[in-house]
Order: structure tokens, then C-alpha cells, then sequence
């Protein structure tokens, strides 16, 4: 099936032309980053802790994190040039770089965070386009010492767009259940069409207690 990656870069450095540094060039016209940033605030505090940002776009989320850590190593990674160019340029005390789309990951980070990344279909076939999705979850799981935070479209929806890629909190569920592990998350409460995915890495449970162990 045809991959649509090169028509999704060509979107956004399109929007990025038009719109310049603004959440619109991240189709995102109404902006709202900060609510959905609300998922990662319980796992960044005062003392170092290192962040993975999946589809970094124009590195709003360093923005809102830089000043809350005294030692926050921050990685954002998108697939737009233009937006790591720009973040670069903004942003000279935090790493940036290009991946493309089956670029492998490595390295380890206290929190990985994804936000938006698999709004958009990548596949013509939407089968092909979600397993592509969960590929890259699994993947970026690997990565975090403690937590994954990962942003979608809901189902639970009046209306999609063409194009646009939505999941369901059961298949999301059952993806966890099934490659992930059995404890984590599914937040429906910060915006109205979004829901959030939070999977812990420390899956180990207490006995005889039957409780987790500590939290990430």
C-alpha cells in the first residue's frame, strides 16, 4: 500500500510557511497544548529527569518544561525540517533531531512523550496505518525508564475528518494488554476529541498484597 509519510511532511512544512512559530503550523489552530500537557506534569519534577519527545513539532512542550526542572535533559524528534530547524535555533540548550519516519530509536529516558504524531493516517490502508502506530508505541516504550505518555484522536467523536486517525479507548486497551503490560491509563478528561495513553514501565506487582510496587 502506499505510504502517505512524504504528503504528511509536505503538509506541515506547507503550514509552517504560511503560519511561521504558531500551534496552526502544527494544525493545531487552537492551540490548547498547555491542557494537554497536563498528562506529563506528574512525572516532572524539581530534580534532573530526561525526556524523549516523539514528534516534537515547533518544541512547545521543552517550552512549557524548561523551567520546572533544575536538570531537565530534553530530546525532541520530528520528521519536519523545518521544525527542527526552528527548534535549534529557539532553543540552543536542548537536542533536536531529524528522524524519519522508520528511523530505529535508541537510548533511554525517564519520561517518553508523544503528542499528535498519529493524528494523521500513514498508510492508505487504515489497518496498515494503525499497526504502523503501534510499532512505533512499542518502540518508544523500550525507551522509558518510568513512563510513556502518548496523545491520540478519540473515536468517541461526532464527526472525523478525511484522513485523520482516531482510536478507540478498547483497542487501545488491548493493545496495552497485549504488548505493553497490564498497568496503565487512559485519560479522557483534558480535551473533549483527545484521549491520552499512560503506560508504566515498573509493571511488578507486590505480594502478597497484590498491589504495584513504586511508582514511576
Amino acid at each position: 500500500m502506499q505510504e502517505l509519510f512524504e504528503d504528511i511532511k509536505r503538509m506541515y512544512s506547507d503550514s509552517f510557511h504560511k503560519h511561521g512559530d504558531s500551534p496552526a503550523s502544527l494544525l493545531t489552530p487552537k492551540g490548547r497544548n498547555s491542557i494537554r500537557f497536563r498528562a506529563i506534569d506528574p512525572y516532572i519534577g524539581a530534580g534532573p529527569r530526561t525526556v524523549f519527545d516523539y514528534g516534537c513539532g515547533l518544541g512547545y512542550l521543552y517550552e512549557n518544561l524548561k523551567d520546572r526542572s533544575s536538570n531537565l535533559k530534553y530530546t525532541g524528534a520530528d520528521i519536519v525540517p523545518e521544525f527542527i530547524q526552528a527548534c535549534r535555533v529557539k532553543f540552543p540548550n536542548a537536542e533536536f533531531l531529524q528522524m524519519e519516519p522508520q528511523h530505529p530509536f535508541s537510548g533511554a529516558y525517564d519520561v517518553v512523550f508523544s503528542s499528535g504524531v498519529f493524528n494523521l493516517q500513514t498508510h492508505s490502508d487504515p489497518q496498515q496505518s494503525k499497526a504502523y502506530a503501534f510499532e512505533r508505541i512499542q518502540s518508544l516504550f523500550l525507551m522509558a525508564k518510568d513512563v510513556l505518555i502518548c496523545d491520540f484522536m478519540s473515536e468517541l467523536v461526532d464527526f472525523q475528518q478525511p484522513g485523520a486517525q482516531h482510536f478507540s479507548p478498547a483497542e487501545l486497551s488491548e493493545f496495552c494488554h497485549t504488548n505493553l503490560g497490564h498497568r496503565f491509563q487512559i485519560r479522557h478528561d483534558l480535551l473533549p476529541y483527545e484521549l491520552t495513553l499512560i503506560v508504566w514501565r515498573n509493571q511488578a506487582i507486590k505480594r502478597p498484597e497484590n498491589v504495584y510496587g513504586v511508582d514511576a
